[in-house]
């Protein structure tokens, strides 16, 4: 009896063993470009770029996939689809529960030169993630985390009422002048500066960068309080009436940073869009230039975040 129990315990600790080293924290190979984040995978065209977005989709630009030869997936109705886990291995990449990705247009993908493709909330989901914006790394299977660690703050996904996940959209609260403000993680929030704007951010304007998102309504509470604060003027290139205001200082998980620019945007696009998609209401998104100052942790499973400076 002792001899069987104890082979039995000795083949559950081989599995687990097992387990944890197939899970084992890992960083994939990525590109950090004005605190945006691009993953880089080999194809048999050569290296395709895909940019890493926390509240967006899983989408390939049609001419990624004649150039590089991508396997495509066509449904009973027409629609062309890539089988974006095979994509994802050739880079040793984690895969999404769904084989497939929507095929866009070029025009249609807002990506950027040398941009292939975008992974999004649904590659996220299933694992625990660290955004190291100090070192340049983006790592998978980082340890699970524990909210009796320090800097730790819950996150809230949208669920059904029996508890299961409907979307992954990651979303936390931050303080700006007293005040707490729901907002989602979005590593993916980027604009193309108009002339103005660059200046103002000391960049060229010659391709996207990271922001920052406020509704309108919050946007102009924070000018009329704080006339001092920037402001620029139609800030964004590409959307036309878009201002950006910098924020001397944000709170996220008791810890201060800054100066972050935020860039405005309907209120509806937040208290009414993402708010749907979101675990609750939301007014916004922190990107990477908020996210930059610090090494940021989101245990998706276990619906925490940690961020250290």
């Amino acid at each position: 009896m002792f001899a069987k129990i104890n082979f039995i315990t000795l083949v559950l600790t081989l599995m687990t063993t097992l387990g944890a080293t197939q899970d084992a924290e890992f960083a994939l190979d990525v590109e950090f470009r004005n605190h945006l984040i691009y993953t880089q995978i080999p194809s048999a065209g050569g290296t395709l770029s895909f940019l890493v977005n926390t509240t967006g989709g899983a989408f390939v630009a049609e001419s990624a996939m004649q150039e590089h030869a991508l396997p495509g997936i066509v449904d009973d109705s027409g629609n062309a689809f890539v089988a974006i886990n095979e994509v994802l291995e050739l880079g040793a990449l984690p895969t999404l529960n769904r084989n497939s990705a929507l095929v866009l247009p070029d025009a249609q993908t807002n990506l950027g030169k040398d941009v292939h493709g975008s992974l999004g909330q649904s590659w996220f989901g299933q694992y625990c993630w660290t955004f190291d914006f100090r070192s340049e790394e983006l790592l998978c299977h980082s340890p699970a985390l524990s909210p009796l660690e320090p800097n730790i703050v819950p996150v809230t996904f949208k669920e059904s009422a029996s508890g299961n996940r409907i979307s992954s959209l990651p979303r936390i609260f931050i303080e700006v002048d007293g005040e707490q403000i729901p907002v989602l993680i979005d590593s993916g929030a980027k604009m193309l500066p108009s002339k103005a704007a660059a200046s103002a951010l000391g960049e060229t304007g010659a391709e996207p960068v990271a922001t920052s998102f406020i509704v309108e309504s919050l946007f102009e509470q924070w000018h009329q309080l704080h006339p001092d604060w920037k402001m620029v003027e139609q800030a964004d290139a590409e959307l036309g009436n878009v201002r950006m205001i910098e924020v001397p200082q944000i709170v996220i998980a008791g810890q201060k940073a800054g100066p972050v620019w935020f860039c405005s945007r309907p209120d509806a696009n937040y208290t009414q869009y993402y708010s749907r998609l979101a675990g609750g209401q939301v007014e916004g998104a922190i990107g990477g230039n908020a996210l930059q100052f610090f090494r940021m942790t989101i245990d998706y499973p276990n619906k925490l975040a940690r961020f250290d400076q």
